[in-house]
């Protein structure tokens, strides 16, 4: 069933598959190394949460390790089976969009893996979430619904629905928590102002079927990952020509920037065609590392530390 999500996702973003080209960076196979699995997560150094379908679960890894294709230093098993997304507060409390079964969004305190609470009204589907600095939870809903909730609420203070949204997907937002929007339906990125309530399309030059989004809070950057172009577009917010393209291998899906620790500004990005996350320093267009240990479908991405 989890396998089957993944290709029916594949699936609808035509031109997904295929095997990574001729052009990818090539990475030095790593033996894949067992590790005792913690109840807690650290808090104190940067980290990688990797939301997996297949395995339904987030794994979490430390960020310095990534160049030794490292196991995880701990896991969270999702309630319902389905994780798809991942943000995280300001205070460390991280949100998980549960995708199947109970379609929810799952509460996991700063460095637990114990569940505190769920949210189910307003959501179905739950595709995409992000959380602004004034604790505002937004999540995008299947078909084509974006919920708000206040900070601690666990009903929906409004929805985001109807046209020019199709099939809303990733989301992001910026420092002055103005909301992004990547719908691969739409071919477009949206922006929903954070004193407004308008979804305006962002005419961001080259896109064909954005997926997911991440903002770069330091450089003002908007990352967006194009399944159907395989690659990830970078842009200079407030301008609509990429400032930097760089080729995916495969399927280029979720996608996260390190906003909080060190060093800012590092991106991953996952291919759901290699099963495997890819590692950017700041500003750089080749990927130093890959991890693959532990993961099947990376489906979310965060990056940060809690």
């Amino acid at each position: 069933m989890r396998r089957a999500i993944a290709v029916a996702v594949l699936s609808a973003l035509a031109g997904c598959g295929g095997a990574a080209p001729s052009g990818s960076p090539a990475f030095a196979t790593q033996a894949v190394r067992a590790r005792v699995i913690r109840p807690d997560f650290p808090t104190s150094s940067s980290l990688i949460f990797e939301a997996d379908a297949q395995e339904a679960q987030v794994n979490i890894y430390h960020t310095f390790e990534l160049a030794s294709n490292p196991p995880p230093i701990a896991t969270i098993a999702v309630a319902h089976g389905c994780p798809y997304a991942l943000a995280m507060d300001k205070a460390g409390t991280l949100y998980v969009a549960d995708n199947c079964g109970g379609n929810d969004v799952e509460e996991y305190p700063r460095g637990e893996t114990a569940l505190k609470k769920s949210i189910t009204r307003g959501i179905s589907n739950p595709l995409g979430i992000a959380v602004d600095s004034h604790f505002r939870l937004y999540v995008s809903n299947g078909p084509a619904t974006i919920t708000e909730y206040a900070n601690g609420a666990t009903k929906p203070s409004r929805t985001i629905s109807g046209a020019p949204l199709v099939s809303p997907t990733g989301l992001a937002v910026d420092k002055n928590a103005n909301l992004y929007i990547a719908d691969p339906g739409a071919g477009v990125v949206f922006k929903v102002p954070s004193k407004g309530s308008g979804v305006t399309a962002l005419a961001l030059q080259g896109l064909e079927q954005p997926v997911n989004v991440a903002v770069d809070l330091r450089t003002n950057y908007l990352w967006v990952t194009d399944a159907a172009a395989d690659k990830i577009d970078v842009y200079k917010l407030g301008s609509t020509s990429p400032a930097l393209e760089i080729s995916g291998a495969g399927s280029p899906y979720a996608v996260g920037v390190e906003n909080k620790g060190k060093p800012k500004g590092e991106m991953v990005e996952s291919d759901l065609t290699t099963h495997g996350v890819y590692a950017f320093d700041p500003s750089k267009s080749v990927p130093y590392a890959i991890l693959s240990n532990g993961i099947e479908d990376p489906m979310g991405l965060l990056i940060q530390n809690p």
